[in-house]
């Protein structure tokens, strides 16, 4: 059963908002903590709404009695926290002034006004506003409408009139189901959720029907008047359909039991101890063990041919269209192997399964890897590692093409320069007066494109078919290419004569890098191809973001045979050879580093990985088995994967076989950087 989340597209509730009167600075141009302020008078005003009317919210200045401001989480857990903000007589006014992620949700216990003024809010969890008999109107203020969308702040205050301003307002229905108040700008409330009463859900507990006993995994997420259950993929049909069901409240009592049917929307309603009632709208999800379905149309059912050339067509996402282009990408993927990968460009940015709003995406086929999860282990573990500054996110998803279903794919974000993903500054001038200029290099090469040397790629003594990704070389030699390649050319030679290399490239990002490949044994991007290296204008070179790792983790046919050395400068296979790695590994400057930051990472790197593992292998639980129906090659040896497939000839011996290379080669790595082997 595909369970769909209900009421998915409904948004939670919002800030709230003016303030107290500011007090006007005696000189100014931007706040207290950099953000711009717009002032055609005295008054101290951040005004985004670009018109000669009245500014849309007045900002107290800093210092001003009553007035907190913070541009951090630790600064407003700090504020919540402390006494002259929760006992004072005085109601504040709490300005926000970046948005930054909660690492946690926060509860305000008192009446205080909210100024927000980031235009958009990235927070995952949330903060919530509680008010008793005694508050009668709160204010909120701010210009982020996903903060009224995405149900950041949460205001619970029953008896209370909400006052909001803002460029746009949800509606009574959204208001109703995320925001416990008993008016909101003058409007009652259609008292259909929330209610006067204390029973606040906290837990929930999911029982099997067949033995009584609460499953693991089953969580509740609050927002506002609606409680979502979460629950994974072994929950029974039947228990989904007929759940036993449990909540409890902030002491533990028991505030709700019974039978309800998790595939449509509940309602339930909890009484407290003095006999005040209530009301939740109830939703479910199969967290994400339960992958995406993502089906992709082509006009008029054309088919994907090319790699380089797009054709159009839709994405639809849960029954969301986005009309799109889509060709091939890859190398082998595309050239050797029946199940093909994919590169889709939206024909508008959108931010798809969470990720941050983009045109740009690939559909990964991971033919070769009979676990279908290298690439989301291997990925996983590199977000891991801080200097890495960007890691690609891989998404499992069941892919159907013009109506059929052609397998598990991972669904990631391309790497490129953007949102949410590198950030390549802005060109630079040297003193020299020449331009610096950020860049994205590829090292590897493509077998269907007719490239131009010294315009799309360019050599060095140790490392061929360096690409230039970004910025666009149009015509051969360009200033942008002598610059990278000059670039380039001189930090080989620092690295192979041992001076200065340190000027040139990002130690601490190489270190991370080389773990993570090290770790994986992932020979594909070992200085060969999909090797990522870019760098941010007058910045120094890093080495990322990680890519391809279907052969890794011990799956290609030239790996050491006992993954007893390093594959990035001691691999048998004969493409592996001098390459940069091999001079930085005799230095001890980099070899003390990468020695200290194994020992810092390696317990939790190990955690991760086999964390990964069993997330993933269960996600893929069902999926895997479809997957495999359409591509029946378990115990068939393909492409240059190494595995034994008459050996490994199950899903669960694949994923096994994958668990024990990850604590194998910890424990190899471990010894060797430790002296101990």
């Amino acid at each position: 059963m595909k369970l769909k989340q209900v009421l998915a597209g409904l948004l939670c509730l919002l800030m709230i908002g003016s303030c107290a009167p500011s007090q006007p600075p005696e000189e100014s141009t931007s706040s207290a903590h950099g953000n711009p302020v717009e002032t055609e008078s005295d008054d101290t005003v951040y005004d985004k709404s670009h018109t000669e009317s009245e500014p849309l919210i007045q900002v107290p200045a800093e210092g001003t009695p009553g007035v907190y401001f913070a541009d951090s989480f630790a600064e407003l857990r700090e504020i919540l926290a402390s006494e002259t903000f929760s006992a004072g007589t005085d109601r504040p006014v709490l300005c926000i002034t970046e948005s930054f992620p909660l690492e946690e949700p926060l509860v305000m216990d008192r009446d205080a006004d909210i100024v927000y003024l980031p235009d958009t809010c990235t927070w995952e969890n949330t903060l919530t506003i509680r008010c008793g008999e005694e508050t009668g109107i709160l204010h909120v203020s701010t210009y982020a409408a996903s903060l009224l969308e995405n149900g950041c702040l949460f205001v619970d205050a029953p008896y209370a009139s909400l006052e909001v301003v803002c460029e746009s307002l949800p509606d009574g229905d959204v208001m109703d189901m995320y925001s416990n108040v008993a008016a909101c700008n003058g409007q009652d409330m259609a008292s259909g959720y929330g209610g006067t009463g204390e029973g606040r859900l906290v837990s929930v507990a999911l029982s099997d029907s067949a033995v009584g006993r609460p499953y693991d995994g089953v969580s509740l997420y609050i927002r506002g008047n609606t409680a979502e259950v979460r629950f994974p993929l072994i929950v029974k049909e039947k228990d989904v359909t007929a759940a036993k069901l449990t909540f409890s409240g902030e002491d533990g009592a028991v505030l709700y039991t019974g039978t309800l049917d998790l595939t449509k929307a509940n309602t339930i309603t909890t009484t407290d101890q003095n006999g005040k009632e209530r009301t939740y709208l109830l939703t479910s999800e199969r967290l994400s063990y339960d992958l995406p379905v993502m089906e992709i149309h082509t006009d008029n059912g054309e088919a994907i041919t090319e790699k380089n050339t797009y054709i159009h067509g839709t994405l639809t996402i849960d029954g969301t269209p986005y009309p799109m282009q889509i060709r091939g990408r890859g190398n082998a993927s595309w050239t050797q192997f029946p199940k093909k990968a994919y590169r889709i460009k939206l024909d508008d940015g959108a931010p798809l399964l969470g990720l941050p709003q983009n045109r740009d995406w690939v559909l990964v086929s991971n033919y070769t890897d009979k676990t279908l999860i290298r690439n989301c282990v291997a990925h996983t573990l590199a977000a891991s590692m801080s200097a890495l500054d960007y890691t690609s996110t891989h998404i499992p998803v069941n892919l159907y093409l013009n109506g059929s279903y052609i397998g598990v794919y991972t669904f990631a974000d391309k790497i490129e320069e953007g949102n949410g993903r590198l950030d390549l500054g802005e060109t630079a001038i040297q003193k020299t007066g020449k331009a610096d200029i950020g860049f994205l290099l590829e090292i590897g090469w493509d077998f269907d494109k007719e490239n131009v040397y010294n315009r799309d790629y360019f050599d060095t003594d140790l490392v061929y078919r360096i690409f230039i990704k970004e910025p666009e070389i149009p015509q051969p030699n360009t200033p942008e290419l002598q610059f990278i390649k000059k670039y380039i050319l001189e930090m080989e030679n620092a690295i192979v004569t041992n001076n200065g290399w340190e000027n040139y490239i990002d130690i601490d990002s190489w270190v991370d890098w080389l773990i993570i490949n090290e770790l994986t044994f992932n020979m594909e991007s070992s200085f060969y191809r999909s090797c990522y290296l870019w760098r941010s204008a007058g910045d120094k070179l890093k080495l990322g973001p990680v890519w391809d790792f279907d052969m890794a983790f011990g799956n290609h046919y030239g790996d050491l045979p006992g993954y007893d050395g390093w594959c990035t400068t001691e691999s048998t296979y004969t493409y592996i050879s001098e390459n940069w790695m091999n001079y930085l590994m005799q230095y001890d400057t980099f070899t003390d580093r990468l020695k200290e930051r194994w020992n810092e990472v390696k317990e939790e790197l190990l955690q991760v990985g086999l964390g990964a593992v069993d997330t993933y292998s269960a996600m893929l639980d069902g999926s895997q088995q479809q997957n495999f129906l359409v591509w029946n090659i378990m115990g068939v040896t393909v492409g240059a994967a190494s595995v034994n497939p008459t050996v490994y000839n199950t899903y669960d011996k694949q994923v096994q076989y994958l668990r024990d290379f990850i604590n194998t080669r910890w424990q190899y790595m471990d010894n060797r950087l430790n002296g101990e082997g």
